[in-house]
């Protein structure tokens, strides 16, 4: 294969960086662009410190013994000190070993500082699918070009350059070896999703014509039910049950999305599954009642609108509650006597570990995963092991439980997990919601009343579960169960507008005590210039006012005022009462 020089016209010198960025030499802003050079440069090296770590990490771990395809508990650990998960931790080993193993020369120019780390990345991303002789012979081309003075621009091209000679020749990947189907959230504020289907062409092609074929038979169809005077012909695929109001059929599009969503899936020869899938759909309380507009989850990880989950709950037959502490969000516990859990206990499994409870590990546990007990339960004497409650259990995916079978991982937990405690968390701490506050432009004619002290119920809070994990008899680290992020918030609003209540409550009490107290004459008084403000329809202020009512009670004389009877004397019976009606 030809070897070209890959080389920059001017060296990057500080001069050079000064004279882009159009500053005086001794400048402000060329101090700054010379700074952001050398920082450039230094988290280069620190990189490379970094894949050097990675690599003596994996060769010198007696589980992996410097085996990549054995990485599996190195990667656990890396996930744990790095706090990443762990596809990014085994992504960041491969890599470093690749980048130091496989490709030493451009790894030596990351070493100094002269190869930016973003031109690293961008070579290993370009050699991650060829075999280790072609990722070698990479390296050894890149390693002779000048890179520390060209561009990114220049770089890009010649590695894609060079990576399609370097490639020229050898046998592709096979169409067939790509084929999968992948799920992407694309907008979960509005609830959408996007399934996307690969594979070799023609099956793709085949697959899209017998969507337009079904589609346009269905469209015909609809359209001629649309025709039909009897309005009691259903319509076919109408999946909002809209298009005899809309007047017209779907369109080609929305009949494919039907078509595929909508027809059954053939599994033959296997057998269908016993069970049918489920989606485990969480709705707050409140946002079924229509006073709040908190998403949903699906299986406690996808968040949908409040509509669409309210809609999806009018639908179903049958609502699980599921009983959540009001200050920490975290799921309240249940038991069982047996080894396999309850189906209760099964439901608030997959609430609390919505992915593997490993540490950094995000597998769905939506199917393949495996309920656990941390502590293992004794099936000869049950009494003496484990017991199956939430406390003792957890969802690990096929490939940690396996490792924790082999004793390469090792979960426990405080016995009073469960237990009450007083963990002292203010419950609106982190809450956005504000204060219900009234708020009137004249200073209120009555003083508000004081709240009385409320109770203290003495209610335990629940935490969320707490585990200890030991990896590989060495590293400890801690991970907590999921727990509903909605349940405090919503607790909070719910205790501010209680408290508005009682508020309103006792003022209004105050006011009727103070109305009472006052004698009967000023009650009068004041009924009677109301009515004479209704009467003349405007407001009458300072002396008009006075003048208004003056008139007003010589037209309408008050009754005579009576000396108020003292405690100790009986009313009497015969006296008319004239206080107002």
């Amino acid at each position: 294969m030809p070897v070209w020089p890959v080389r920059a016209r001017r060296a990057l010198t500080a001069q050079r960086v000064i004279e882009a960025c159009e500053a005086e030499p001794e400048s402000e802003l060329a101090a700054r662009a010379l700074a952001i050079h050398d920082n450039m440069r230094e988290r280069t090296k620190l990189y490379a410190r970094e894949q050097e770590l990675l690599t003596a990490f994996l060769t010198r771990d007696p589980e992996s013994d410097g085996c990549i395809d054995s990485a599996d508990i190195s990667a656990l650990k890396v996930a744990t000190g790095l706090r990443a998960s762990l596809h990014r931790a085994e992504c960041l080993i491969r890599d470093a070993h690749r980048s130091v193993t496989l490709m030493p020369g451009t790894f030596e120019v990351l070493r100094t500082g002269d190869l930016p780390e973003d031109f690293h990345r961008l070579l290993l991303r370009k050699v991650r699918a060829l075999p280790d002789d072609q990722v070698r012979v990479v390296d050894e081309h890149v390693a002779g070009w000048d890179l520390a003075s060209i561009s990114r621009d220049q770089f890009a091209r010649h590695l894609n350059s060079l990576i399609t000679l370097v490639t020229a020749g050898t046998i592709p990947l096979t169409p067939e070896s790509e084929r999968r189907v992948d799920l992407e959230i694309t907008d979960p504020t509005r609830g959408i999703a996007t399934l996307s289907v690969t594979g070799p062409t023609l099956e793709i092609k085949a697959l899209a014509h017998r969507l337009d074929v079904a589609a346009q038979a269905i469209q015909k169809a609809q359209r001629q039910a649309l025709n039909d005077q009897d309005s009691d012909t259903p319509i076919p695929f109408d999946l909002d049950e809209v298009l005899r109001q809309r007047g017209r059929a779907m369109s080609l599009a929305a009949l494919r999305y039907a078509v595929l969503t909508q027809s059954m899936l053939t599994t033959d020869p296997v057998p269908e599954p016993a069970s049918p899938y489920k989606l485990l759909v969480t709705v707050p309380a409140m946002t079924l009642l229509g006073e709040s507009d908190a998403p949903g989850v699906i299986d406690g990880l996808i968040p949908v609108p409040a509509e669409q989950a309210r809609a999806l709950a009018a639908g179903q037959a049958t609502w699980q509650r599921i009983l959540t502490d009001p200050t920490t969000g975290a799921y309240l516990p249940v038991t069982a006597d047996t080894y396999t859990p309850t189906a209760q206990m099964r439901l608030q499994l997959r609430l609390r570990h919505p992915v593997c409870a490993a540490p950094g590990c995000t597998r769905a546990t939506v199917l393949a995963s495996e309920d656990d007990h941390i502590e293992e339960y004794d099936h000869t004497n049950p009494g003496s092991g484990g017991p199956t409650s939430l406390a003792n259990l957890h969802r690990l995916c096929w490939l940690h439980h396996t490792i924790k079978t082999a004793g390469l991982i090792d979960p426990e937990r405080d016995p009073d997990t469960d237990t009450d405690s007083d963990s002292g968390h203010n419950p609106e701490s982190g809450s956005r919601l504000e204060p219900l506050r009234n708020t009137p432009e004249d200073p209120p004619r009555f003083p508000p009343a004081t709240l009385p002290p409320r109770p203290d119920p003495r209610r335990p809070v629940i935490e969320p579960t707490r585990t200890q994990w030991t990896i590989d008899g060495e590293l400890r680290t801690a991970t907590y169960e999921e727990h509903d992020l909605l349940t405090p918030v919503l607790a909070a609003a719910l205790d501010r507008a209680w408290d508005t209540h009682l508020r309103a409550h006792a003022d209004a009490t105050r006011i009727a005590e103070i109305e009472a107290a006052r004698p009967t004459r000023d009650r009068i008084i004041e009924q009677r210039r109301l009515e004479n403000q209704r009467r003349t329809g405007h407001r009458a202020h300072g002396a008009d006012s006075d003048e208004a009512l003056q008139k007003f009670l010589e037209r309408n004389p008050l009754p005579p005022l009576r000396p108020r009877p003292s405690p100790d004397e009986p009313d009497d019976p015969d006296e008319p009462d004239d206080s107002p009606s």
